[in-house]
């Protein structure tokens, strides 16, 4: 017989969302481990993916310049016969030497535009001054002997001037050296 304490109560909608919800919960979940497993595999897809098939091989090829021109070889000729520069072979031909406003603008850029207009300058300039002009160059005082030029001037006072700082580099020499014997006496 029936237990009249336990009345069947009739369901309504909050009973079936209910027994949809307890459903859903005992169905089956992923398992952790294979949610891992996929992760990693991501992350490896990841990193190998973005590496190229084939490892570059370093290769050591020395730069080699462009083969000159035939006209660039004949100029090359030219200033090797002229013992002149090539930079300055047009100057050169066309009005006998390179001029010391020229020259003096190369000295005051440096690197190898001065390189090459002081072998000009050594060419230019009176041979009395060639001993300031080692000494200017080995001890890089340039702004002396930028100092001997004028601009718009004419070329003979360039070597006037050349001359002059020549002069009184040689008289600074000969002021030491006195200097250091009047010191080695004492």
């Amino acid at each position: 017989m029936k237990d009249p304490r336990q009345k069947k109560r009739k369901r309504n909608c909050y009973d079936r969302l209910r027994a949809r919800f307890i459903t859903a919960r005992r169905a089956h979940r992923t398992e952790p481990a294979a949610s891992a497993a996929m992760q990693l595999l991501a992350v490896f897809t990841l990193v190998f993916g973005r590496m190229p098939l084939s490892l570059p091989v370093p290769t050591n090829v020395p730069y080699t310049p462009p083969r000159p021109s035939p006209a660039a070889l004949d100029r090359a000729d030219m200033a090797r016969r002229l013992e002149v520069p090539v930079r300055y072979l047009d100057l050169v031909l066309s009005q006998g030497h390179v001029p010391y406003a020229v020259l003096f603008d190369h000295i005051r850029q440096g690197g190898v535009l001065r390189r090459d207009a002081m072998i000009e300058l050594r060419k230019r300039v009176p041979e009395a001054s060639l001993d300031w002009l080692d000494y200017i160059q080995t001890w890089e005082r340039w702004s002396d002997l930028v100092r001997c030029y004028t601009p718009k001037e004419v070329d003979e006072f360039t070597d006037v001037r050349v001359l002059n700082s020549t002069v009184s580099w040689l008289e600074n020499l000969r002021g030491d050296n006195n200097l250091r014997g009047c010191l080695k006496k004492m």
